[in-house]
C-alpha cells in the first residue's frame, strides 16, 4: 500500500525520468489516443491517488487575463452595456420552458458549511429519467490531456496555479455500463484551492436534441445558458448548485461535438487538500475539507475554458 511519502517519491522520479510532452492535436486528440493506448498501471495509479494527497509536487503558474468584457471599464459600474455582471457567460438561455421546484435543498446537519459561510434554500427540481441513458464514458491519454489542461487554464486563469491532472476510475453500478474515468486537476489562487473535474462520453443523436435532453440534469429549475458555434458544437453551461458535504459549489458546463462525442467540466470550490488519504481504498480519498467560499473560476472563466479545449 502506498503512504504519502511513498507516493511523493514515486512521482517525483518519474516526473524526473519524462520529458514534458510537446503540445498537440487538441482535446479530441488527446481523448482518441486514451482509447488506444494503456497507461503504465504503476505511474498511472501513483498519479491518480498523488495527486490528491501530494498536491503542488509539480504545478504551473499561469498569468494569462481573463477576455475582455464588451471593450469598456466594468470597474466603475460592476456590469456590461448589456447589463451582464463581467463574470457572468455572455450565453443566453436555453429556449426551455422553467420547471416547478419540488423540494428545496437546504446543508445537511451532519456536514453544514464552515461557521461564518453564508448559505440560503435552495429551489431543486426533478432530473429527467436516466434510466436507459449511458453517457459511455471514455478513457483519455493521461500525459496529452494535462498538456491540454494546462493550456487552456493558462488561457483563461489569471494568477492561478493549476496542479498535477489525477484519474480516477469510478466502477459501474448499472448492468451493461462500462467504468466511468474522471480527471481532477486543482486550481489555486488568493482565495484558496478549488478544482476543475473533466470527463468524457459520447451521446447519441444530434447535438441539439441531446442537449435538450440533457438540460435539466442538474436539478436546476431554470434553463442552462447555451452558445452553438458554426460547426454545430453546443456547450451548455448550468447555474452553480451547491451541495453536501459541506455546502460544496459546483458549475458544470457540458461540450456537445459533431462527432457524438460528450465533455464534461465541473469547476468546484474544493481540491486535494480538502481529501485525507483512504487507506482501505488509496484511490478514492476521503473528504474531510470544505473548501474555499468561491469557486475558483468564474462562469465566464468556465465559459472561455470550455471555448479554449475545443479550440
Amino acid at each position: 500500500m502506498w503512504d504519502e511519502d511513498d507516493l511523493g517519491a514515486a512521482l517525483r522520479a518519474e516526473l524526473a525520468q519524462r520529458t514534458p510532452p510537446r503540445p498537440r492535436g487538441g482535446l479530441a486528440d488527446a481523448v482518441a489516443r486514451g482509447r488506444r493506448r494503456r497507461r503504465r498501471q504503476q505511474f498511472g495509479a501513483a498519479l491518480a491517488a498523488a495527486a490528491a494527497v501530494v498536491a503542488g509536487v509539480a504545478t504551473v503558474v499561469v498569468s494569462a487575463g481573463a477576455l475582455p468584457s464588451d471593450g469598456q471599464n466594468v470597474a466603475a459600474t460592476g456590469t456590461t452595456s448589456t447589463g451582464m455582471s463581467p463574470t457572468e457567460a455572455p450565453w443566453p438561455r436555453a429556449d426551455l420552458p422553467a420547471h416547478s421546484p419540488h423540494t428545496t435543498w437546504t446543508p445537511a446537519p451532519t456536514a453544514p458549511p464552515p461557521a461564518g459561510r453564508p448559505t440560503e434554500p435552495v429551489p431543486r427540481c426533478e432530473i429527467p429519467d436516466l434510466t436507459d441513458r449511458d453517457l459511455d464514458s471514455v478513457r483519455a491519454d493521461l500525459s496529452a490531456l494535462q498538456q491540454q489542461v494546462w493550456q487552456a487554464l493558462a488561457a483563461v486563469a489569471d494568477d492561478a496555479t493549476v496542479g498535477l491532472l489525477g484519474e480516477t476510475k469510478l466502477p459501474s453500478t448499472r448492468p451493461n455500463t462500462g467504468h466511468t474515468f474522471t480527471y481532477d486537476v486543482d486550481v489555486s489562487d488568493t482565495g484558496g484551492t478549488g478544482s476543475v473535474r473533466f470527463s468524457f462520453g459520447r451521446f447519441t443523436g444530434d447535438p441539439l436534441t441531446a442537449a435538450d435532453d440533457q438540460a435539466y440534469d442538474m436539478y436546476n429549475c431554470q434553463a442552462p445558458k447555451r452558445h452553438v458555434l458554426a460547426d454545430g458544437t453546443v456547450l451548455q453551461i448550468y447555474d452553480v448548485a451547491p451541495s453536501d458535504p459541506f455546502a460544496s459549489l459546483n458549475q458544470t458546463l457540458r461540450i456537445y461535438l459533431p462527432d457524438g462525442q460528450l465533455y464534461s467540466l465541473s469547476v468546484r470550490n474544493f481540491g486535494s487538500p480538502d481529501f485525507a488519504t483512504n487507506r482501505e481504498d488509496p484511490g478514492h480519498p476521503h473528504r474531510v475539507g470544505a473548501g474555499r467560499p468561491t469557486l475558483p473560476l468564474t462562469e465566464r472563466q468556465l465559459a472561455e475554458l470550455g471555448l479554449a479545449m475545443v479550440g
